[in-house]
């Protein structure tokens, strides 16, 4: 027990240090510390917080590990990929452009093409090639080669020469030149390029501008220019292919030639060591797109205004051709015409100039863009009005039909002479007046008559107030005459409606009852499109139906189908409005078109063997030297199923006549050889 005391009991430890003796626990104070703390052990939560900030610290490595090795792993091996690798994406097949029937009217021809890899190009290693394939392509050796390096410094990857012909592909392939490539390839082939190119448009090299807007195109893609290929541009390109090139240490098994892929189509000289990736891929044509355009009554409208033009000497001319019950366009033709198929081979620098500086404007549609003064053939709307208002009745008559003269009251030395186009004695109706187109009559009912005394030898017409300018402006905007009918091609332009009211803003001058006769025939600042023109006939022409005067909207395009021609869109027809007329006012102007086949200035129309409706019309151009020649008319007269209109520019007046012999020729052929096939359309 004694010894267990002893051991228990405490004891006193010292440390002697030069013989100053100090106690263990004075080393463990602080230093010149006025506090004699001694230290305490450290806490387990700080070793707990310290493990639990090391083991998230390994959570979130291993997640991240995880991340960029197995989530993310395609992404950042795609970027691996890039970095050792060039790609190029094969320009997809446009999609084809049928007419109504199926009959292509744009096909794809396989082409080949001479691809460049910008890395593989050194001046030591492909200086003899270079030389080699400069002589295969019949090219100057020197600015063959400038062109290539000039391009290296540029472009990763270019073209060098497009639309091989086989034994150039022979003779490359021969060579199997490093870091040149064939590639395949699709060119836009017209079937009948100047006579369907204002309605089909064009394609060409895509534009710096258009490669930064969005991520779709690159810098070897093909664009719509114009007509349906630009209208339809998203839907007939198609998806790109892809290409994919990496340089590898080891030849292939063919001895140094790889091998192309077999899932998609192409032909190549492929470099030593190099191979095409697993990524690459084909390309996929694009969805077609089948017109309302008919290809047969495309080529006759064409034809017949070409004969007409050639006989004439003249160069300039339009024309629609149009189902009346729906708004489809059947044929459309503007001359001059162009070539689609040269944008495709590139343009030289005279062909150039002939399209886009001509003063012709062949790239120019002038069914869509052009502004005309429709001349008499407004005459049919005035006659509507006329009616609609009671400025006359059917039966009202005026006698002769030689002119009005108007004299200025302020000087009676200063008179305006408004004369009819030939001199005609005897009553006129609103029939008659339409048939033998009776300036004089359309001059009172828009205008009335003159405001000042008769001038000597002028005919006494009554005091008749007539529309004024307020109310034809209405009726003609009403109708849709001074906004876009919304076709689908590009380039449509919007009528002109002139009012007093932008005459004084923007000339300065006051509205003569002059400027009331001019309007009242189709002349003056009144300007319209060929399309709006066919479109407010066809509404006329519609009269006695259930649908008599509906405006139709335009429409080239009838569907869209995918690549295995599976339908996925359908254009329908579209009401626009309604001219704002009686059904018994539109019935007795399309009566008047009759009467003009049959006794007025369209009666070789008459001699067809069926009835139509038209209206001839002349519109000065430069007073007193040319006149453009308008025709409008439709078929059958009871049922119609085609509207035409023809204008031919720039005649003089004994040529007034064009547009009727290109009218009655197309009529003529269309309910005779062309209805005898059978084909409906429907």
């Amino acid at each position: 027990m004694a010894y267990w005391l002893k051991m228990f009991r405490k004891r006193e430890y010292k440390v002697s240090i030069n013989e100053d003796w100090v106690s263990p626990e004075e080393t463990l104070l602080d230093s010149g510390s006025d506090h004699q703390n001694l230290e305490v052990p450290i806490s387990n939560s700080i070793f707990k917080a310290s493990l639990f900030i090391v083991a998230g610290l390994c959570v979130v490595v291993i997640v991240f590990v995880f991340d960029l090795s197995v989530r993310r792993y395609d992404y950042f091996a795609g970027r691996a990929f890039q970095n050792k690798s060039v790609s190029f994406f094969i320009p997809p097949p446009r999609g084809i452009i049928f007419d109504r029937l199926g009959r292509p009217l744009v096909i794809n021809e396989p082409i080949f093409n001479l691809l460049v890899i910008s890395k593989e190009i050194t001046s030591e290693t492909n200086d003899t090639e270079i030389n080699k394939i400069a002589k295969i392509l019949k090219k100057d050796e020197n600015e063959f080669k400038k062109f290539i390096f000039d391009e290296k410094e540029n472009n990763s990857l270019f073209f060098i020469k497009p639309s091989l012909d086989k034994n150039q592909v022979v003779e490359i392939k021969t060579l199997n030149p490093r870091g040149f490539y064939i590639v395949p390839n699709t060119k836009r082939r017209y079937v009948d390029g100047p006579q369907f190119s204002q309605i089909l448009g064009y394609v060409g090299k895509v534009s710096k501008n258009e490669l930064a807007i969005g991520d779709y195109y690159f810098p070897t893609d093909i664009v719509g220019r114009l007509g349906i290929e630009a209208q339809y541009e998203e839907y007939l390109r198609g998806e790109h292919g892809k290409i994919s090139f990496s340089a590898g240490d080891a030849t292939s098994a063919s001895g140094g030639e790889s091998r192309p892929r077999t899932d998609y189509p192409l032909t190549g000289t492929q470099s030593l060591g190099e191979e095409f990736l697993s990524d690459s891929k084909g390309p996929v044509i694009g969805n077609n797109v089948v017109l309302n355009i008919d290809h047969d009554i495309q080529k006759r409208l064409y034809n017949e205004i070409s004969n007409v033009l050639r006989g004439s000497n003249y160069s300039k001319a339009t024309a629609i051709v149009q189902h009346p019950q729906t708004g489809a366009v059947l044929a459309m033709v503007s001359f001059p015409s162009y070539d689609n198929n040269l944008f495709v081979e590139g343009l030289s620098n005279d062909q150039f100039k002939n399209l886009f500086e001509s003063s012709s404007r062949p790239l120019f549609n002038r069914v869509v863009g052009g502004l005309y003064n429709p001349g008499s053939t407004i005459k049919p709307f005035m006659g509507l009005m006329a009616l609609e208002e009671g400025i006359f009745n059917p039966s009202d008559t005026i006698r002769d039909c030689v002119g009005l003269t108007i004299v200025n009251p302020y000087n009676p030395d200063d008179v305006y002479v408004f004369s009819n186009w030939r001199t005609e004695f005897g009553l006129f109706n609103l029939k008659k007046a339409i048939a033998n187109s009776c300036n004089v009559y359309f001059y009172i009912a828009g205008g009335g008559t003159p405001a000042t005394s008769a001038h000597a030898g002028q005919a006494v017409y009554g005091d008749i107030k007539g529309l004024g300018a307020e109310r034809i402006a209405k009726y003609l905007k009403s109708a849709l005459t001074d906004s876009k009918l919304g076709i689908d091609l590009p380039g449509e332009k919007s009528g002109f409606v002139p009012t007093p009211d932008w005459k004084l803003s923007v000339r300065g001058e006051e509205w003569y009852q002059g400027d009331t006769y001019n309007i009242s025939i189709g002349q003056g600042d009144l300007l319209v499109t060929p399309l709006w023109l066919n479109s407010y006939i066809s509404a006329i022409a519609l009269a006695g139906q259930a649908n008599g005067g509906t405006l139709y909207k335009p429409f080239v395009a009838k569907q869209i189908l995918d690549r295995n021609k599976n339908v996925i869109q359908v254009f329908e027809s579209e009401i626009l409005g309604q001219l704002d007329f009686k059904s018994e006012v539109l019935q007795e102007v399309k009566n008047a078109m009759l009467e003009t086949t049959l006794t007025g200035t369209a009666k070789v129309l008459g001699t067809l063997p069926f009835k139509s409706g038209a209206k001839t019309g002349t519109a000065e151009v430069i007073k007193g030297q040319t006149v453009n020649s308008i025709m409008t008319a439709f078929a059958p007269f009871d049922n119609p199923e085609i509207s035409i209109t023809v204008l031919i520019e720039g005649g003089t007046s004994t040529n007034e006549g064009l547009a009727v012999r290109v009218t009655y020729g197309f009529l003529k052929w269309y309910f005779g050889e062309y209805r005898k096939a059978g084909v409906d359309l429907q």
